[in-house]
């Protein structure tokens, strides 16, 4: 069960929470004795800030009234920042339509007023709002707009915060290695500027992320690093995030006290603070706690309180766990009826949000936006060359023309130099792929001979000797010894005979040559997951159609040969072989559950298995990446194109 604070607060909301509490008779004043112009809206809007942390309620009707006054002045800036400001204490609230509505509006807004740093803010908070509405798919498009956007910009101060917000989009969606990727870029681009309240955001997200990757000790060592922070700049928000996800990782750490202890003060803070969301997560919190102590009373009435809140709010990412966390209750409770449509209830909801498709739709969204970063990159890199090489020419001048061409000729001399031992370099590679591919394909052409001289020149013999034997059994009396041995043999044939057949379908499945590689490769799995030794799940996406034989029957092998490796040396339990196919793009993908290993110690080894696996890829000029720590399970991902 995943646990994710859903904290994406765009560096916007926080412009004056950093406020002391001296200031509060000032901005009053200046509201008081300022004229109904649009230096009072920008006070309202201050004086908002500055509650927020105290009363959200309070905090919101001076932010009305700012819009109002704004919408009287035609203030198009008090427009934005009552926008801005409010869809936060809408948020808090749990709503998130209305919020999504405004921040659509001051998008808008900013762009009517050719705004570029409001137009990346209100980018972000739309995002924001539709994590909050569990669309996590449009929520990072907006994201990385508004990343693309401050880029642009060359503001880096924002990044940190959108990195967060990625992060914890992936993190909803249960791709949590990939929403590490994001929240350790934001941490390491925040901690040198020294911003307190973003530094306590970006730990106690980190700490959640930990939290559902099983890092315990890693969550716990940023969770208090986060909490240290943030009772240090007195925000309630970000202490109530510390208590919670320090409660989480305590459980985890089988210190039930201590997680309890942590879960009430943050319960208790929670709602003094009418923040409903993170009253939830401390809720939820606490029912797992009370579900270790086995008090199932206690538990089931967290789980209900929790459920309240989620429907009230229609919070549709946390309504799926606890759907099924209610489920688990009304089951204990004999109450199967409920249970059941509880669980019903959670199915349906969790393939709409977490299902494969969406996981997909994110980790394609997420390579585009990759791609498109590193094109930037080049281009970067190409202007500053090209200005770096613009501006030696001119210092250097005539006077120097000399040493120019000199220094010209040796540069394309040794271009050449490097040009021809760069293709003596790729000759070599290329004569060593044609040898490679050779023996391949030697290998599987003489794997088919064989098999099909096994199965129909052996087999056909054995089969008529069989035949024969039979026969003479039913025409001949022998005595009972020589009858019993004469059967022994009869039923040493049919074991040979079935042995033969085992070996001509591993040496060339009939599968993979009669109904195509996904067929042969369901058989496979299917027969490892019989013998027990191993349970092997399957799942492909695109192949409507057969790739070509050639390609089929090395990514046959590739399969074959990794199964069996993890069958030797992982002590899995179970794994999982995944194949997609989008357009001309074909990636393969095989995990397992077992010990792991070094990746590094491939380097040094002298198994063949993985030799084999990179030369078929090879063969392919496909690529091959493998991912495994010790004791984290295994990750290997081909990919080619056809």
């Amino acid at each position: 069960m995943k646990s994710v604070f859903t904290t994406a607060l765009f560096i916007l909301i926080y412009a004056h929470a950093s406020a002391q509490s001296g200031d509060a008779n000032a901005i009053l004043k200046k509201i008081r004795e300022s004229k109904e112009d649009t230096n009072r809206v920008l006070a309202y809007i201050e004086y908002g800030n500055l509650l927020e942390n105290q009363n959200i309620d309070s905090a919101g009707k001076y932010y009305l009234k700012a819009e109002a006054l704004s919408q009287k002045l035609d203030y198009n800036i008090g427009k934005f920042k009552f926008r801005s400001n409010y869809t936060y204490i809408l948020n808090l609230q749990g709503k998130f339509e209305q919020g999504l509505k405004l921040n659509k509006e001051s998008l808008k807004i900013a762009t009517d007023m050719k705004h570029q740093v409001n137009i990346g803010k209100s980018l972000a908070n739309i995002a924001t709002s539709y994590v909050y509405m569990g669309n996590f798919t449009e929520a990072i498009k907006y994201y990385q707009r508004s990343a693309d956007q401050f880029e642009k910009l060359g503001m880096k101060e924002f990044l940190p915060r959108l990195y967060i917000s990625i992060g914890s989009a992936f993190e909803h969606a249960n791709l949590f290695n990939k929403s590490l990727v994001y929240k350790q870029k934001a941490l390491q681009l925040a901690r040198p500027m020294e911003d307190s309240l973003q530094l306590a955001d970006i730990l106690t997200n980190l700490g959640g992320n930990y939290f559902n990757l099983k890092r315990y000790k890693e969550g716990l060592a940023v969770y208090t690093e986060g909490l240290a922070v943030a009772q240090k700049i007195k925000s309630d928000i970000f202490i109530v995030q510390a208590y919670g996800g320090l409660c989480r990782v305590n459980r985890g750490l089988k210190k039930l006290d201590i997680a309890r202890e942590y879960g009430e003060k943050g319960l208790a803070l929670a709602r003094k603070t009418g923040n409903v969301f993170l009253e939830m997560e401390c809720l939820r919190a606490l029912m797992f706690v009370a579900e270790d102590y086995n008090d199932t009373a206690l538990s089931a009435k967290y789980t209900r309180e929790a459920l309240k809140i989620a429907e009230a709010n229609e919070m549709t990412d946390h309504l799926v766990e606890l759907y099924e966390d209610y489920a688990t209750d009304l089951a204990r409770e004999n109450n199967y009826k409920g249970a059941y449509d509880y669980l019903m209830k959670y199915n349906l909801m969790n393939d709409a949000i977490q299902g494969l498709d969406v996981q997909k739709q994110l980790q394609e969204l997420d390579t585009k936006y990759l791609t498109a970063q590193k094109e930037k990159q080049i281009v970067t890199l190409e202007k500053e060359k090209q200005t770096r090489n613009t501006l030696i020419y001119s210092l250097i001048g005539g006077f120097i023309a000399f040493i120019i061409i000199a220094v010209l000729i040796y540069r394309n001399i040794a271009i050449r130099k490097r040009i021809a031992e760069q293709e003596v370099l790729q000759l070599q590679q290329e004569k060593q792929l044609v040898a490679t591919n050779s023996i391949l394909k030697g290998q599987e052409e003489e794997r088919t001979r064989v098999a099909r001289d096994l199965h129909d020149g052996l087999g056909g013999l054995l089969s008529g000797i069989k035949l024969t034997l039979n026969s003479v059994k039913g025409n001949v009396i022998l005595p009972e010894e020589s009858a019993m041995t004469f059967t022994r043999a009869i039923t040493q044939l049919d074991g040979a005979i079935s042995e033969m057949r085992r070996v001509a379908h591993s040496m060339m499945p009939e599968t993979l040559v009669r109904f195509g590689l996904i067929e042969a490769l369901s058989d496979f799995c299917e027969g490892i997951s019989a013998s027990g030794q191993l349970k092997v799940t399957m799942q492909d996406f695109g192949f409507e159609e057969r790739l070509d034989s050639s390609i089929e029957i090395v990514l046959y092998r590739v399969v074959q040969e990794l199964l069996n490796n993890v069958l030797k040396y992982a002590e899995a339990t179970e794994a999982q072989v995944q194949l997609t196919r989008i357009g001309s793009n074909v990636s393969l993908t095989v995990e397992d559950n077992g010990k792991g290993f070094d990746v590094k110690s491939l380097e040094t080894s002298k198994g063949a298995g993985f030799r084999n696996v990179q030369a078929r890829v090879d063969y392919l000029n496909g690529k091959l990446d493998i991912q495994s720590k010790p004791e984290e399970g295994t990750s290997v991902l081909v990919e080619i194109e056809v």
